[in-house]
């Protein structure tokens, strides 16, 4: 038997002080045996090496409700046989796209079943282990997942009786993230009070992930199941762990004791360590999922941040928005600042804006919520109107990365020199923002705190006085400058040239305010670009900067970094075939350089491919 780790040996000891027992089933001991754990099963190394495209996928959790409750004589009668509902079952999982489930009361027609239905996925335990075991499978995709390790350890069911549960570690095809998965079916009190013995479980699972945490802090761990429980689960596993609940809720550490679960609160649970953020929660029970059971769908989108954005642990991103500064004027002479960054991080002069405007409104709401303008390209509307909201602009709510910051339990602030940017406030504002169904209810205000005014220095000392104090994890900083010298005289006279010159170092003056302060210094991502060029749509130039600066950015050219998106050279560009590098992929740039899941709704960057952390490794000769 290998040599474990200590965290392990805990697990070894907890085994004999509450009768949990491991068994282990891998590829090098493919014959299971009875308290061994491989020491490969919780030993770190989770992904590919410098991989910069974070791991998504959708998780579920189902009762399928046993075949033998709807045999003849069962207490469900007259119901569909379990292999019928079977059928309905896995069309629900295809409609949901989960690629990665815990059922409960899987027996053994119904195993059988959704192995013919779903030939693609693969399902742990198997019928070698017995039909205690299938009872509780846990079934992935294998075009997503492929498995490291097939475990199972056990856990007490109806009278106390201890029964085998899966556990499984798995690795991501695309992304190579390695994540444990447990599921597990607590006792009902179908034969009295079984409270002592779904506590026992609790503890026992609440142990299990403590210890796979400790023995591999890289591979987050989800708990699915039918707890049979409400706060009774929620508030203990919640305090013994530091897994959340996909549906949200609170708790707070002693003394506190303050405990919350999200409501409505079922029995079924899809729980994930604190490195795994959820979006698009879901409890399905529609006539379909009747048909197929007595319990609804869980589901839920878990996501974690690639590898490349844990390592730089970027804490803050400043978001500089130059209006009315093309490429073109991006020189040592006009803006020293921009070209020493240029020359240091990753940049580029030729990204895009919208293709359907170029002015700074549109093209700035675009920025913020990683969308198009059309609506009908599901955009937000905000074209030359001056709308009261961007929700009335584009029919219905839109997310931006204030949401997905705020909901977080981050703080967001916004500065800016141009009054349009009002827009922003109202959208986003306690009046107008949406309700946060993200762990703590942190209110509708997505914006912190912040200043419009007509000028940027005003603006700019604001959000210098914050970033010197009061750092938001999302600062949003905008200059109209340069823009409004261009429309007061015209693009490229003395008194544009004066304006852009002072944005640049009004750029300068924010690095050195955040290097000045310890808690923003070597943490902080500043991204640097323009959502106008002021020049006139005729001119035929369309080309924006975008400079990132921050830990782990090496100097590079972000075409060379990111081979998936094409340079356009000076040819206009459409939504049509391989796209450039745009400034509405900015958002989504800034939440999984924050380690957050994508923006819900957005359609740039939604997959956080834009890479500004890992230079590609050049295929051997």
């Amino acid at each position: 038997m290998p040599r474990l780790t200590t965290a392990l040996t805990t697990t070894l000891a907890l085994a004999l002080s509450t009768g949990l027992a491991l068994v282990a089933h891998t590829d090098a001991a493919p014959e299971a045996s009875v308290g061994r754990l491989s020491l490969a099963a919780a030993e770190p190394g989770s992904s590919i090496p410098g991989s910069s495209v974070p791991t998504r996928f959708r998780v579920a959790t189902f009762n399928v409700l046993g075949f033998g409750h709807t045999m003849p004589g069962g207490d469900k009668e007259g119901r569909a046989d379990g292999r019928t509902r079977m059928e309905w079952a896995t069309q629900v999982v295809k409609a949901d796209r989960t690629d990665l489930i815990g059922f409960q009361e899987f027996e053994p027609p119904q195993w059988q079943k959704f192995a013919e239905l779903m030939p693609t996925w693969a399902l742990w335990p198997t019928a070698k282990q017995g039909t205690q075991a299938t009872q509780n499978t846990i079934g992935w995709d294998t075009t997503v997942w492929t498995a490291a390790q097939t475990l199972l350890y056990q856990a007490p069911y109806f009278h106390g009786t201890m029964q085998p549960r899966p556990y499984v570690q798995l690795r991501n095809n695309a992304t190579g993230q390695l994540i444990w998965v447990l599921n597990t079916h607590n006792p009902a009190n179908t034969f009295g009070d079984a409270q002592k013995w779904r506590d026992q479980s609790e503890r026992i699972q609440a142990a299990l992930v403590n210890d796979l945490r400790k023995a591999a802090p890289d591979q987050p761990v989800i708990l699915t199941g039918d707890m049979n429980d409400r706060e009774k689960f929620y508030c203990p596993v919640t305090f013994l762990t530091d897994l959340e609940s996909a549906s949200g809720g609170t708790h707070g550490d002693p003394p506190d004791g303050s405990c919350a679960p999200a409501k409505p609160t079922d029995i079924d649970w899809i729980m994930g360590t604190s490195d795994l953020s959820f979006t698009g929660y879901s409890r399905r029970y529609d006539a379909l999922v009747k048909k197929s059971s007595d319990h609804p769908y869980i589901s839920a989108t878990a996501s974690v941040a690639s590898p490349a954005a844990q390592a730089a642990g970027v804490e803050h991103v400043v978001l500089i928005d130059l209006q009315g500064v093309p490429s073109r004027v991006v020189s040592a002479s006009r803006t020293p600042t921009l070209a020493r960054m240029r020359a240091a991080d990753a940049a580029t002069l030729n990204a895009r804006g919208t293709v359907e405007r170029r002015t700074a409104l549109p093209n700035t709401v675009s920025i913020l919520t990683a969308r198009p303008i059309v609506r009908a390209r599901n955009g937000h509307g905000v074209a030359d109107t001056k709308p009261t909201t961007v929700a009335r602009a584009a029919g219905h709510y839109v997310k931006s990365v204030f949401d997905v910051v705020h909901d977080a339990g981050a703080t967001t602030s916004l500065y800016s020199g141009d009054l349009h940017a009002n827009l922003l406030g109202r959208s986003w504002g306690p009046s107008h923002g949406a309700a946060d169904t993200i762990g703590r209810d942190n209110g509708r205000r997505k914006i912190t705190a912040g200043v419009v005014d007509k000028k940027d220095t005003v603006a700019v000392a604001a959000a210098r006085k914050r970033l010197a104090t009061h750092p938001t994890a999302f600062t949003f900083v905008q200059m109209a400058g340069p823009a409004d010298a261009a429309v007061d005289t015209r693009f490229g006279s003395r008194a544009y040239l004066q304006a852009l010159a002072g944005a640049d170092r009004q750029v300068s003056r924010i690095l050195q305010t955040i290097n000045k302060n310890p808690s923003t210094k070597g943490s902080t991502m500043v991204i640097v670009t323009s959502s106008s060029t002021a020049l006139p749509a005729s001119s035929g130039r369309h080309a924006v900067p975008l400079i990132v600066r921050g830990p782990s950015v090496p100097h590079a050219d972000l075409y060379k970094l990111n081979p998936q998106y094409a340079d356009p050279g000076t040819a206009p560009s459409t939504y049509a075939g391989t796209q450039p590098i745009r400034t509405s992929m900015i958002a989504n740039l800034v939440t999984s350089s924050l380690r957050l899941p994508t923006i819900p709704g957005s359609s740039f960057n939604d997959k956080q491919d834009l890479n500004v952390f890992v230079e590609p490794v050049a295929p051997p000769a």
